[in-house]
């Protein structure tokens, strides 16, 4: 597989590869060939290589472009990056009332994320704890399917390891004649 990285290709392409994300989407969640630590270890696998091969630093799309969200243990290292106080940081950059519209305590809502700087994160060692995770595939990647489908756009690491994925997914049987003999059952 060639990993595309240029967001202007993968936007393009996810109208292409969208049929075979919606099969994927239905097939992992109402097809039970896999277990859900069976799928989340098979994510791990995938996506370890691509997240190695791509340097978020040649991006950055998801601080342009993506809420952060915000937890209490980020504020005081936010705090100490910035060199303001906790107080500070909840003034300037933590809006709670977002936050809980979103069931979240708090979100930086300015876009792109006031700490980046070109494509760099200028707080980088001392960033809030979603960027840290981002982009999360696992626990419960069936659960979160949906979302990560609609972040493809966004991630180059998302768009490449969803492409991989539906290339491994097969699709649920669409003729009930694939189910098997149901001859015995009686309608209404």
């Amino acid at each position: 597989m060639t990993i595309v990285t240029n967001l202007d290709d993968i936007r393009r392409l996810i109208a292409e590869q969208q049929p075979a994300f919606e099969v994927m989407r239905e097939a992992l969640e109402f097809g039970d060939a896999i277990t859900d630590d069976a799928l989340d270890a098979l994510i791990e696998t995938i996506a370890a290589p691509i997240i190695a091969a791509i340097d978020c630093k040649q991006c950055g799309n998801c601080c342009r472009s993506l809420d952060v969200c915000l937890i209490p243990s980020d504020i005081p290292r936010l705090a100490t990056a910035l060199l303001i106080t906790p107080d500070q940081v909840m003034t300037r950059y933590a809006d709670q009332d977002l936050g809980a519209s979103q069931d979240e305590w708090a979100i930086i809502p300015q876009h792109p994320c006031p700490m980046l700087r070109g494509n760099l994160c200028s707080i980088y060692d001392d960033r809030p704890h979603a960027c840290r995770l981002y982009p999360q595939f696992t626990p419960d990647f069936r659960y979160n399917l949906q979302d990560t489908i609609e972040g493809a756009a966004t991630c180059p690491i998302i768009y490449n390891v969803l492409v991989t994925l539906a290339a491994q997914v097969e699709p649920l049987p669409t003729d009930i004649t694939d189910f098997g003999d149901y001859s015995g059952i009686e309608t209404e």
